[in-house]
């Protein structure tokens, strides 16, 4: 058993689209919300369903947090979509980016 301290961990939300997937959990990062993505892209050739039809799951790692991810789904869900913003500069190296990135593809740190 890991020396870590045990939080539960909630499941948030379960999306067919593995591409929204990824993004719903990275704008919930990016705010400050602690989250998993499990994708689960064999499970399907495990059984008779298709691996369409098998979701990935994004787990919230602190529960406490459970109201203030909530409402971040709820605007991620309202926003139109496509990304919008302005470029950012990356703060380490100073390269430009389109605010769809969000790591630099220079130097890899994280976006501000």
């Amino acid at each position: 058993m890991s020396a870590r301290s045990w939080t539960q961990r909630v499941l948030l939300e379960r999306e067919l689209d593995p591409v929204r997937a990824f993004a719903l959990a990275h704008y919930l990062d990016a705010h400050g919300i602690p989250v998993t993505l499990a994708e689960r892209p064999l499970r399907g050739a495990m059984g008779e369903i298709p691996f369409q039809e098998i979701p990935s799951e994004i787990f919230l790692e602190d529960a406490s947090r459970l109201n203030d991810a909530r409402e971040l789904i709820r605007q991620f869900r309202l926003a139109p979509t496509g990304v919008r913003g302005a470029l950012w500069r990356c703060a380490r190296c100073g390269e430009t980016h389109e605010p769809e990135f969000g790591a630099c593809w220079n130097c890899g740190a994280t976006r501000p």
